[in-house]
């Protein structure tokens, strides 16, 4: 973690004896998570059921009056009581483990010095230091900026970074891609956007099933039903002397039970188990068994790709000259350009990343070039770029925003790289236009722009890496 530079030190943070007395007032970032749904509400909801009322007091009145042999038919009430119990259970624990927020150790400013801590131990009014790839742990206000932006796509769903200036909030959850800066901790634990949006998905909500509203209206008839029929039974084998007063009773369960659906409902639930098996398999979390029916009546299903067919970084796939010789090789000038680009960046974003892998400084004479000024990207001006003290300037960004700028010679050379940016694109390649120009055009001001006398050096290819298994 790098040293608090003049403009840092405005910002020294929270005293040790600041952060025992919110410590104290439990004004830390940890925060109990738990599902809406008890597991006393998970028994309850499975054991307290119409059919479980009838067969329950069947089977008491064989355990009283005859022989226990006599009441196995309660062996389906027990096994279907345990398939949803078991299937609960196992989404309530999943579902335990949800959480938008996964940074483990963040970095914070106490004591005018820069350390690490948990992202629970974060206290209210914490002065935390965020750089590329960290994920934001708290709510609150940017105090410093440099070149931050940040990706809030797990919460709002835009792809598109967000410029982060001084004053401007920013939620937890979401991610800095590039740039870094200062945050103070002013919405923590429970009051955080992150802690609320989980919540939100790790609530329990009850599926309308069509067959448990179909066996449950069957159920009812057959408990204003079975009444009478059982009476009527007893009567008929008691008071004509044929039975006892046991024996009568028990006769009378014997007809009576066979009225109550109990293959219906067993059968229901073990096929609705067993597609929760081969769902989960796949890991599809079912928080009830319903579910699957519901899954099963759907026509159409949109899925977001992001995460599930890349793993979610950048690679290098090629850089290139468009109209030079395949075999011709890339100059070194260009790899010592990219690689400088690349490693001037304290906090590069994925793009830089990939392409300081794929060039790094200490493979060339990248490490003798000296910044003199460095502009970090940005999504609005869609390009970056540095000036150097002997080798110029070199700008890397979007073909569309650096082509225009570029003076170049013949009209066909034009044409060359715009038609190679085309055919790239049209591959799903992200391309990115390396320029040069013989001059240090750039200035250190709040909106920078392009230097005069660009030229453009050649095309870089980046793409998603694609997981194995896709």
């Amino acid at each position: 973690m790098a040293a608090p530079d003049s403009e840092d030190r405005q910002h020294p943070g929270l005293t040790a004896a600041e952060v025992a007395e919110r410590e104290a007032r439990g004004e830390v970032n940890a925060v109990e998570i738990r599902t809406s749904r008890s597991v006393a509400g998970i028994l309850r909801e499975n054991v307290l059921t119409r059919f479980n009322a009838i067969i329950t007091a069947l089977l008491v009145l064989v355990l009283v009056f005859g022989d226990p042999k006599d009441g196995l038919f309660g062996m389906v009430m027990i096994f279907n009581v345990v398939i949803g119990v078991v299937q609960e259970l196992r989404a309530k624990r999943t579902l335990d483990r949800l959480t938008v927020l996964a940074t483990p150790r963040v970095g914070v400013r106490r004591d005018g010095r820069d350390t690490e801590v948990a992202s629970g131990d974060i206290v209210r009014d914490d002065v935390v230091i965020l750089e590329a790839g960290d994920q934001v742990p708290v709510d609150g206000a940017v105090l410093r900026s440099a070149g931050m932006q940040v990706d809030e796509s797990l919460l709002t769903g835009e792809a598109d970074p967000v410029d982060k200036s001084s004053g401007d909030q920013v939620m937890s959850g979401s991610f800095v891609v590039s740039g870094g800066g200062l945050v103070r901790a002013d919405r923590i634990g429970g009051e955080s956007y992150a802690h609320r949006l989980s919540e939100e998905a790790r609530q329990f909500t009850l599926t309308k099933s069509e067959l448990k509203v179909g066996i449950d209206r069957i159920l009812r008839i057959v408990t204003w039903i079975i009444v009478p029929t059982g009476l009527l039974l007893f009567w008929s084998q008691v008071f004509r002397g044929d039975f006892g007063l046991s024996e009568g009773i028990v006769s009378a369960v014997a007809g009576t039970e066979g009225m109550v659906p109990q293959g219906l409902v067993l059968l229901t639930s073990m096929a609705l188990a067993v597609a929760v098996i081969r769902l989960g398999r796949r890991n599809a979390l079912v928080q009830e068994l319903p579910a699957v029916e519901t899954l099963a009546r759907v026509d159409v299903l949109c899925l977001d790709k992001t995460g599930t067919l890349t793993e979610g970084r950048m690679v290098h796939d090629r850089t290139e000259i468009p109209g030079a010789r395949e075999d011709a090789g890339l100059p070194s000038g260009i790899r010592d350009a990219l690689a400088a680009l690349a490693s001037v960046e304290t906090n590069p974003n994925p793009t830089l990343a990939a392409i300081g892998e794929a060039y790094p400084a200490g493979d060339g004479d990248a490490d003798g070039w000296e910044t003199t000024v460095l502009v970090p990207f940005s999504s609005s001006r869609k390009w970056s770029g540095a000036s150097f003290v002997r080798e110029g300037t070199w700008v890397l960004g979007a073909p569309e925003v650096l082509l225009p700028a570029c003076v170049v010679g013949p009209e066909a050379e034009v044409e060359t790289f715009q038609t190679s940016v085309r055919a790239h694109a049209a591959a799903g390649k992200r391309v990115l236009l390396l320029a040069g120009s013989p001059c240090e055009g750039l200035r250190e001001q709040a909106d920078p722009v392009l230097p005069a006398g660009l030229e453009p050096r050649a095309l870089v290819l980046i793409e998603e890496k694609v997981r194995k298994r896709a």
